[in-house]
């Protein structure tokens, strides 16, 4: 298991560390590694191919420029290579994702602080050479989060767009192998929206979430497309729960668990609020969850990606003094197949 994180100095904005542990099968640290070119790197994404390569994306500052970072590590933490891309004033990458025939697409945002568009980029899994890049323009403030692809090897982005009556909206953006689009798809709850994960099931539906934000509302919402565009549902975790929505993991059988963090009611007449918990389940269509567990594991803590490999591997951030990085294991118990269809 591969755990990405950035860690910065409180007092500092001109530093920041891109950080890439390797996990056990029990948990134990194998090796962590640092991207030291930079004095200010983030990796925000990893992703291993089928064949066990590890590439991560995100973002450097090279001479007060900010670049799109990517890079494939070694089975022991060395950098096999390394890809700075450039498009615009600043480039950030964001996500990163396989594809057929050896190769990787990595999502993010191109342009300037006050206008910038989704950028995705196809490499050269081998030696990271770039076979196209393109930038596509949704709206004045773009940014591509996440990406997936399935065996076809079309494209699918989730990402961030001014909202028509301000805030920001949740934008889907499927892209046939070459970069061409097919279809575009927006949510615009009435508040800010933000994107989580995207993913294909195994019969080719695209499933995305992310957390709408209304007034004192939080709900993590959930959207499910056809290949070709068409909505199958939209939902949210919990009648009236108030929860983020950032992960999503589909298992080959097409079970898909999401995680994030699940808030407690509002206590008393303070205004105060209980501290948010790790939140994964198993989302089924037509049902909040079949399967969830909670975890208070500070004051406050929220997961932000998965992996499911018998058991549910959870990463989360914790906030507290120093603000920390956790990775929990939850146990996946055998649902019987009438609880489940039911």
């Amino acid at each position: 298991y591969y755990v990405s994180y950035i860690r910065s100095k409180s007092d500092s904005s001109n530093s920041a560390g891109w950080f890439i542990t390797k996990l056990g099968k029990t948990g134990q640290e194998v090796w962590t590694r640092s991207y030291k070119d930079s004095p200010w790197a983030e990796c925000e994404d990893l992703c291993c191919d089928s064949l066990g390569h590890l590439y991560a994306v995100g973002r450097a500052r090279v001479e007060g420029k900010e670049l799109c970072l990517v890079c494939r590590y070694a089975p022991d933490g060395s950098i096999v290579w390394q890809k700075a891309l450039s498009v615009g004033d600043r480039t950030w990458g964001m996500g990163v994702c396989p594809v057929p025939g050896d190769k990787i697409a990595v999502c993010g945002a191109a342009g300037s602080d006050t206008n910038s568009d989704y950028m995705v980029a196809e490499l050269e899994g081998g030696d990271g050479r770039t076979d196209w890049v393109k930038n596509y323009d949704l709206g004045p403030n773009d940014m591509g989060a996440r990406i997936d692809c399935d065996a076809k090897g079309d494209l699918v982005v989730v990402g961030l767009r001014d909202g028509t009556a301000g805030g920001s909206d949740i934008a889907l953006l499927m892209l046939k192998p070459n970069g061409d689009t097919l279809w575009t798809r927006r949510y615009d709850s009435g508040g800010d929206d933000v994107p989580g994960d995207v993913a294909f099931d195994p019969f080719g539906n695209v499933v995305a979430n992310g957390t709408a934000t209304t007034g004192d509302s939080v709900r993590c919402v959930i959207f499910e497309y056809d290949g070709a565009g068409g909505s199958i549902r939209k939902a949210a975790y919990g009648a009236q729960a108030r929860a983020t929505g950032r992960g999503i993991f589909i298992t080959p059988d097409a079970d898909i668990f999401m995680c994030g963090k699940l808030y407690a009611t509002r206590l008393g007449g303070s205004g105060q609020k209980e501290p948010g918990k790790i939140l994964v389940f198993q989302y089924k269509p037509e049902a909040s969850s079949v399967w969830e567990r909670q975890y208070a594991a500070g004051p406050d803590a929220e997961g932000i990606d998965l992996a499911v490999n018998g058991d549910v591997y959870v990463a989360a951030n914790v906030k507290n003094k120093t603000g920390d990085v956790l990775v929990c294991r939850f146990a996946r118990p055998v649902i019987p197949a009438q609880t489940a269809a039911q």
